[in-house]
């Protein structure tokens, strides 16, 4: 149990860890390719080093330290076939991606991971992925362990049913491999990370409105390539909104990604008039800025949904939070994909945050937010949910009261060193 204790105001500049989702991707790409390639400012949270130690296994070299990760693959031609069970821990990235990725490969592996993952739904990817020819099968067709036997991938056109990144990404990385082209239609916009990647690892793509189109064969054109790694805007979404309900805060946050499909939360906290601007931005496939952010007294209640939930959807518990702070009601609507996170989180913030005396109310399909403060304390849990730990984490902001946490470990995740930093902000201020 973690006992936290936070007193505003928040003061400083700082930089968040490295995006977890290119993080991922970055290490899955330089290793499919033969040579040496050279990842800077990785996330090193224990989800990306999952993926990495999965690739050791199959003969990839890797010399990861605090600044870079140094990737010495022998190719994906060559990769030895995994003698043990490949343990995924608690990340779906790591299973969903490397799923669609080994099953295009016909790569002979079993994909599991811990009680987490063991729940959540793997029906969204094996369906396509069997369509694409994919001989894949998990418990009642549905969990992990995953097996993966060898078969030939053929390519397909697939109407998304649920607006996921994951999924997209699994079809995509599958289709690598496939001899026929690879269309996919989204419902809604999702992600592009794989996009945005396989462009700078020289992979053909095509992305038109919702349609995402790979053509045969793709992985013939991958290239070595190192990465700069942006800061990971789901990180940056806990300090940004830690410093718009804190007396007195003015922090600036460097190199965040903004990535317009997961910019949500900036567009989000300027609906709600909260004190922030972006400078220093740059203008690539994977766009940065540093965001100074002041604490904002007179916060707007608003509705969030709509196309609005992908680019958004892993901030939305701090996000819930901050909108307990506005003067208004809000609603968080069209957000089911929330249920099958690490945890159910609507339900989880609605309950964690109900025992400090905030006012939420879980939907069917989101959550209807009262304004409140903290009017009693209660141990509180992440359920070994990364970023409902460091929701709560902020929420202990809200009172001059220490406030116990079951689990915080679970923060390592995505982002080691969140406890530490924000004390930091705290003694500068």
């Amino acid at each position: 149990m973690q006992t936290i204790t936070l007193k505003g105001p928040l003061k400083g500049e700082i930089t968040v860890p490295g995006d977890k989702s290119m993080t991922h991707r970055a290490i899955i790409f330089a290793s499919l390719v033969k040579g040496k390639s050279v990842i800077y400012q990785p996330l090193l949270g224990e989800d990306c080093l999952r993926t990495a130690k999965i690739f050791e296994k199959l003969g990839v070299k890797m010399t990861i330290t605090s600044e870079k990760i140094v990737i010495d693959s022998p190719g994906y031609q060559d990769f030895k076939t995994p003698r043990q069970c490949l343990y995924t821990g608690n990340s779906g990235t790591t299973t969903r991606l490397l799923a669609g990725l080994f099953g295009g490969m016909g790569l002979r592996s079993v994909l599991s991971g811990d009680a987490s993952i063991a729940k959540r739904p793997m029906n969204r990817i094996l369906q396509p992925l069997q369509k694409m020819n994919i001989n894949m099968s998990g418990v009642d067709e549905n969990y992990t362990p995953l097996i993966v036997m060898p078969s030939q991938v053929r390519g397909i056109d697939y109407q998304m049913p649920v607006a996921s990144a994951q999924v997209k990404s699994a079809i995509l990385l599958a289709g690598l491999f496939a001899n026929e082209e690879t269309v996919i239609h989204e419902i809604e916009m999702s992600r592009n990370h794989t996009e945005t990647m396989f462009a700078h690892y020289q992979i053909p793509v095509e992305t038109n409105q919702l349609t995402v189109t790979l053509p045969p064969r793709g992985i013939d054109h991958i290239v070595a390539r190192d990465f700069y790694v942006p800061g990971d805007i789901s990180s940056a979404a806990f300090l940004i909104v830690a410093a718009l309900i804190t007396p007195n805060s003015d922090i600036t946050i460097h190199n965040v990604g903004i990535n317009p499909t997961r910019d949500g939360i900036i567009e989000i906290v300027q609906k709600m008039g909260g004190c922030l601007t972006l400078t220093q931005q740059t203008d690539g496939p994977e766009p940065t800025a540093t965001l100074r952010v002041q604490y904002t007294p007179h916060l707007k209640g608003i509705e969030i949904g709509g196309s609005l939930i992908p680019r958004c959807i892993d901030e939305l518990p701090v996000i819930a939070l901050l909108c307990t702070q506005a003067a208004s009601s809000s609603i968080i609507k069209d957000a089911e994909e929330l249920k099958v996170k690490e945890t159910n989180r609507i339900d989880t913030t609605a309950n964690e945050l109900s025992k400090l005396g905030l006012k939420l109310k879980p939907t069917e399909d989101g959550l209807i937010i009262e304004p409140s403060t903290v009017s009693r304390l209660s141990d509180l849990d992440s359920h070994t949910d990364h970023r409902i730990g460091m929701m709560l984490a902020v929420a202990s902001l809200l009172t001059e009261q220490s406030v116990h946490i079951h689990q915080f470990e679970s923060v390592n995740v995505s982002f080691p060193g969140f406890l530490p930093m924000l004390k930091q902000l705290e003694n500068e201020g």
